[in-house]
């Protein structure tokens, strides 16, 4: 079997469609359509079938998916394996970090360098769902993002979840608030929420708690990055908001509350993800197996 072939095949599962594989490959559409028919008539099996815009493998096509990322697994550890033992050359490491958790992944990035110090590290630093979107273009290898929404197409390792609390401008409120602080209350107040720039993330099931709850909040922003929303409620910017305690240092927030949230939802889930074609980091792999994360406030 042509692994090219295979990895050709795995991309077009990863992304539901061949022309989208193939701007992925950065190849034309045809040759691709044509590469996996040979595969199909050299199996013999039908690996796809059409579902309105998309294709889906069938069920030989979907055992064939597992074998052959473990396969494409094997490989590339092999060649990168011998070409580290024969050339001694520095590797590369190419990790997107999501703002969402710079503190939280923060001593585990430090970590690896300081075991790694001949390594290449480059980290790419956007929200969430552009890293999702490098991850299927290939143009990182792993990402430490928000636990995708919807996990079709990537493998994942999910830390614990992170202990969400409230920030809130001391304008807000006349004088200090109940600690932890009702949910229901925060509905109250004006909130400046987190928000992807594309896709469902930790918004909508803020606003999915909110409405379960019976109460409408009131959003009057939303911003990509928590180190933003704490500048503008420090600088003064009457509003409330929600984060992952892995973000937030009280002790610099003299304009600032911060109370823990009752009850405290748990929507902030950190995670290391990758395709399934790709395979895991060991020297990340190391660090996590040995209880990463080491110490964390939430």
């Amino acid at each position: 079997m042509d692994l090219k072939r295979l990895r050709y095949f795995c991309r077009v599962v990863e992304h539901g469609s061949v022309s989208q594989a193939a701007k992925s490959l950065n190849m034309a559409q045809p040759p691709l359509s044509k590469r996996i028919q040979e595969l199909e008539e050299e199996l013999q099996v039908s690996l796809f079938v059409r579902r309105g815009n998309r294709i889906e493998p069938t069920e030989a096509g979907f055992f064939l998916y597992r074998k052959g990322c473990e396969i494409l697994r094997q490989v590339e550890d092999t060649a990168r394996e011998t070409t580290d033992i024969a050339q001694k050359n520095r590797t590369e490491l190419r990790i997107g970090l999501t703002h969402l958790y710079q503190n939280y992944f923060k001593p585990l990035l430090m970590e690896l360098y300081r075991r790694n110090p001949e390594t290449s590290i480059n980290i790419s630093v956007t929200d969430s769902s552009h890293l999702e979107a490098l991850l299927t273009e290939g143009a990182i290898d792993l990402a430490l993002i928000q636990r995708p929404y919807r996990s079709e197409g990537f493998d994942y390792v999910s830390f614990d979840p992170i202990k969400l609390v409230a920030v809130i401008n001391k304008k807000c409120l006349s004088g200090p608030p109940s600690n932890p602080y009702s949910y229901t209350s925060l509905a109250e107040l004006p909130l400046v929420l987190l928000h992807r720039a594309k896709d469902s993330g930790t918004y909508e099931m803020l606003m999915d708690l909110f409405r379960k709850s019976g109460v409408n909040a009131k959003v009057i922003m939303h911003i990509t990055q928590p180190g933003v929303i704490l500048d503008w409620l420090e600088f003064g910017l009457e509003a409330a908001t929600l984060l992952p305690s892995s973000e937030v240092d009280a002790d610099k927030l003299s304009q600032c509350y911060v109370v823990e949230v009752f009850p405290s939802p748990q929507i902030f889930y950190p995670a290391l993800v990758k395709l399934p074609s790709m395979s895991y980091l060991p020297a990340l792999m190391d660090i996590i197996a040995q209880g990463y994360p080491f110490n964390t406030s939430g």
